[in-house]
C-alpha cells in the first residue's frame, strides 16, 4: 500500500449500491479493502482497519454494521449517504458523528473531492440535510468555534474547490496529461488518446514536471493522487 492510499470499508445492504460506490471509487487513493469491506450485518474481521467508512444506510442492519465498525475504528472518517427527501430516515447518532452527511444522488466527481477534503479535516453536509439536521439539538453540540464545515448547495464542485482542492499552476492540456500519468500511461498512450505528436507530449510532461518542482513522471503521478487529480 502506497502512503496515499486510504484503505475504505463500505457499508450497504444493497449489492448493487455497494459495487456503485466501489465503481465510482476506482482509480482513486480510496481503496476499497475486501477484507474490511462489510455487507449489512455482517461486520469482516481481520483486515487492515480502514481509514474511511462509507455507510449507505438502508435499515437498521446496516446501522448495526456501520456503528460497529466505527466503535472498532474509532480513528476513521465516517460518511453517511442519505436521502434529502428522506432525512428522518437517518440515524441521528451516526448523522451526528459523521464527518459527512452525503446526498445518495451525488455525482462521482463531487464525491471523490468531498471525501479528499473529509480527508483533510472538514466536514461536508448536503445542504437538505443539513437543513434537518441544524433542527436537531444535539446537530452542533460537538462543533467547535474553528471547525470547517462546507454546505454543498446547488454548486457542491465550486463550494468544494473553494474550500479543498489544492491551487496548481497547469493549463486543462497539462492537467490532462497529468491525469494519464497518474494511470500510468506513456507518452505514446497519451499522445494517441489526445492526437498529439509525442514530441508535443515530452514537452507537456517536462512542463509539469517543472511546475510541479517534481523530478519524474512517478514523483508527478504521486503528486496528482495526493492532490485529488485521478485518471477520467
Amino acid at each position: 500500500m502506497s502512503f496515499a492510499d486510504v484503505p475504505t470499508a463500505l457499508v450497504a445492504s444493497s449489492p448493487f449500491v455497494r459495487e456503485g460506490l466501489t465503481s465510482f471509487l476506482g482509480g482513486t487513493r480510496f481503496r476499497v479493502t475486501d477484507t474490511v469491506m462489510a455487507a449489512a450485518g455482517d461486520p469482516v474481521d481481520g483486515g487492515p482497519e480502514p481509514a474511511l467508512i462509507l455507510a449507505a444506510l438502508d435499515d437498521a442492519s446496516s446501522a448495526d454494521t456501520a456503528r460497529i465498525l466505527r466503535g472498532r475504528c474509532a480513528g476513521a472518517k465516517l460518511v453517511v449517504f442519505g436521502r434529502s427527501d428522506a432525512p428522518n430516515t437517518l440515524p441521528k447518532d451516526l448523522c451526528f458523528s459523521a464527518q459527512a452527511v452525503l446526498d445518495r444522488d451525488i455525482d462521482r466527481e463531487t464525491l471523490i473531492k468531498a471525501l479528499d477534503v473529509v480527508m483533510s479535516g472538514v466536514t461536508v453536509q448536503s445542504s437538505g440535510l443539513f437543513s434537518w439536521l441544524l433542527d436537531r439539538p444535539q446537530a452542533s453540540s460537538d462543533g467547535s468555534a474553528d471547525h470547517r464545515q462546507i454546505i454543498l448547495g446547488q454548486s457542491p464542485a465550486e463550494a468544494l474547490g473553494e474550500a479543498g482542492a489544492p491551487c496548481h499552476p497547469l493549463s486543462s492540456r497539462e492537467l490532462n496529461v497529468l491525469r494519464c500519468l497518474a494511470d500510468g500511461a506513456s507518452n505514446k498512450v497519451i499522445a494517441l488518446k489526445f492526437d498529439l505528436a509525442e514530441a508535443t507530449v515530452k514537452i507537456h510532461v517536462k512542463n509539469i514536471l517543472r511546475k510541479l518542482k517534481t523530478q519524474n513522471r512517478t514523483q508527478a503521478a504521486i503528486w496528482a493522487r495526493e492532490h485529488g487529480i485521478y485518471p477520467r
